[in-house]
């Protein structure tokens, strides 16, 4: 689906809106409505080049309102009203142990770009957009 997004095409620019494509969720996975977001210093950090792969969609303090769910979730339904957070594995031993913010592939999962399976969900002209912090708020709809 085509959503808006502020892009950062590169380091130590501007944010741009673009129009970019947003592939549906997975069986694991939300499609969310952002409603609102902050901003932080780790975005600024973000568009200076410090954490994540340019082209890159900022943004990790952003709530909304639950869209559509993958056949394999149950925690949420359309409609929910959600806060977003950070990703994480979810089996480690800081996750299994109730420290999900110690998570062994945190850095991976935060910055590197790319979803859990290593595929990426936002597209711009083409190419893919990294993911920022699991959510990638700084858009009108997020996976």
């Amino acid at each position: 689906m085509k959503v808006t997004a502020a892009v950062v095409n590169g380091e130590k620019r501007d944010f741009e809106l673009e129009e970019i494509e947003l592939d549906a969720p997975k069986d694991n996975e939300v499609l969310i409505k952002l409603v609102t977001t902050g901003v932080c210093h780790t975005d600024v950090a973000g568009q200076d080049g410090l954490t994540t792969p340019m082209l890159v969609v900022l943004g990790h303090e952003g709530t909304g309102i639950v869209e559509q769910v993958g056949a394999a979730v149950s925690s949420v339904q359309p409609g929910d009203k959600v806060i977003l957070s950070f990703s994480y594995c979810g089996k480690c031993r800081n996750c299994l142990e109730g420290h999900p913010g110690m998570c062994e592939k945190f850095n991976d999962l935060n910055f590197a770009g790319p979803n859990f399976d290593g595929t990426h969900r936002m597209h711009k002209d083409r190419h893919d957009l990294s993911l920022f912090f699991g959510q990638s708020s700084f858009a009108t709809y997020t996976v």
